[in-house]
Formats: structure tokens, C-alpha cells, sequence
């Protein structure tokens, strides 16, 4: 399906998620999640072309999406930050007009309470701290500066991870307690969303902040200076935990001490990844 040349996709879990609506009967609700989910990545798309950023396809999910840019945004802290939290916000400025609505008469039944309670779950768990919901994203936008894009990135994809087990032990304990009111069948689906969200994220970790570091470099290039952070190592930290610690916002210097604590040599981050490529992430600073 294809939206103004942008390319619907529809992720297995969230099919899974539409077929247990349907064969609970809950077709009205089956209904409501699609349009909302859809409406929810709009808003997304609409933030990223605010930037200048085109988007090609979005892949749905149980509880939001995923956009497929021609210029990735991630690591831009502002950018990342603005276009993760209009998903949220819409549903969140939808939750209180409906309510409004429903408050003066304009709105009622079964279909808008549910309307409700979709929009106010959609914005909360979109909103947790972890990869790859939204909030995980404003959370490594945060921290990304003070704990390094990888890390935080390998953080909260861990976080997401733990998440899903959780959620997919819980569907099956209910199932097993016959706690069929509480729909187990969507924990373990939302689980294991999680999950493979979370092991996506954390693969492409790496390949984003490599793509990061070039357009700094560009951006170096063309503007003549940046903001720069300046980290210390011993002669024997291995170049992955270096490379860990830069962020994708600002140029690192690095300062290698001798035995004496003095500063024998200042490398780039440039010559730091260069190195990582030639020798292994395994390689000690003091070969460069």
C-alpha cells in the first residue's frame, strides 16, 4: 500500500495483533488500532519533512512504526528528539479532543470510549524509556552526549529486550491461569515486537554512528568548527571502548598519557576509527 509515494508496510506483529482482535471479535477495536497506528506514523512523516528529511517507506507496528528515511536523522539530538515525540503527541492532543467531544455530547458509545483508551495506551507505551519505542529514542537523544551513542543505544536496546521477555512471560502466565479477560495473546505478541525491535536497533547501532561520524566530518569540512569534546586514555584502552564514548553531535579529540601522565599524543576520531578498521575494535590506542 502506498500513501503519497511512501510505502505502507505492515510488520507480522502487528498482523498477529489484527487477527487476534478479529477472532476475539473485537472488530471495532481491530479497526481503531490500524487508523490510529497509521494516523500515528503520519505524524511522524509530517515532523521529518519539517526538516527537510524525505521518507520512503513505514513499517507499522502493535504500537507505533517505524520510517524508512533517505537521510538518517538519528544521532541529530534535536531532529531525533522532535520527530519521536510527535507520534505521542498526536495521540495525546486526539486523547483530550475526543474527550472533549464525548464530554459535550458530540461523541458517544462503545467506539469512542474505545477510541479513548487505544489513543491513551498508544502515547504511554510510546513513551517508555526504551528501544525501539519513541521514548527510547528522546531517551538516547538525552543521554547519548554524557554516555556516548553506542552505549546508550546498547542501554536501552537491552532495556526493550528485558521488556519483551517480560511481556511474553506474563501473556503466558495468564494464558495458563486462564485469565482470558486480560487478552494474554497480546502480551506475548507485544513481547516479542519488543524484542525483535530491540535486537533490530541494537544491530544498526553501529552502521548509524559510522554514517554519523561522516556527515560530521562533512559538516566539518564545509562550516570550519564544531563543538568538540576531549576524552583522556591510557596507552592501553582498546580502541572500541574509545570509540564507544563519542557522540554524534560533536568532533572528539582524544589524549593519550604516558607512564608519566603526560599527554604523548592527541588523535582525532577520525584516526581512532580508522584504526578500529585496520587493526580490530580489540586493538589497544598505544598502536596508533
Amino acid at each position: 500500500m502506498r500513501i503519497k509515494g511512501i510505502k505502507i508496510r505492515i510488520h507480522p506483529t502487528f498482523m498477529g495483533l489484527l487477527l487476534v482482535c478479529v477472532f476475539w471479535g473485537l472488530i471495532t477495536r481491530a479497526i481503531i488500532i490500524f487508523g490510529l497506528v497509521l494516523l500515528h506514523e503520519i505524524a511522524h512523516i509530517l515532523a521529518a519533512r519539517g526538516y527537510g528529511v524525505r521518507v520512503r517507506s513505514i513499517e507499522l507496528y502493535p504500537y507505533g512504526g517505524t520510517a524508512v528515511l533517505e537521510d538518517t536523522f538519528e544521532g541529530k539530538r534535536k531532529e531525533e528528539t522532535v520527530i519521536a515525540f510527535a507520534g505521542p503527541a498526536f495521540n495525546l492532543v486526539l486523547l483530550f479532543l475526543i474527550q472533549a467531544l464525548r464530554r459535550e455530547g458530540i461523541m458517544s458509545g462503545e467506539w469512542a470510549l474505545e477510541l479513548v483508551k487505544i489513543n491513551f495506551w498508544l502515547a504511554c507505551f510510546n513513551l517508555l524509556p526504551v528501544l525501539p519505542l519513541d521514548g527510547g529514542r528522546i531517551a538516547r537523544a538525552i543521554f547519548s552526549r554524557t554516555f556516548g551513542f553506542i552505549r546508550t543505544t546498547r542501554f536501552l536496546a537491552a532495556a526493550g529486550k528485558w521488556l519483551g521477555g517480560i511481556f511474553v512471560i506474563f501473556g503466558f502466565l495468564l494464558q495458563a491461569l486462564g485469565y482470558f479477560r486480560y487478552e494474554p495473546a497480546l502480551f506475548i505478541i507485544l513481547g516479542v515486537f519488543f524484542w525483535l525491535g530491540s535486537s533490530k536497533e541494537l544491530a544498526n547501532a553501529r552502521i548509524v554512528f559510522l554514517k554519523q561520524l561522516c556527515r560530521k566530518k562533512e559538516q566539518l569540512l564545509k562550516e570550519g568548527l564544531m563543538y568538540s569534546d576531549c576524552l583522556t586514555v591510557n596507552k592501553d584502552t582498546p580502541l572500541h571502548k574509545i570509540v564507544d564514548q563519542f557522540t554524534t553531535d560533536r568532533y572528539s579529540l582524544v589524549s593519550v598519557l604516558s607512564g608519566k601522565d603526560r599527554i604523548e599524543k592527541v588523535l582525532s576520531e577520525t584516526q581512532v576509527v580508522q584504526g578500529m578498521v585496520d587493526y580490530g575494535m580489540d586493538c589497544k590506542v598505544e598502536k596508533l
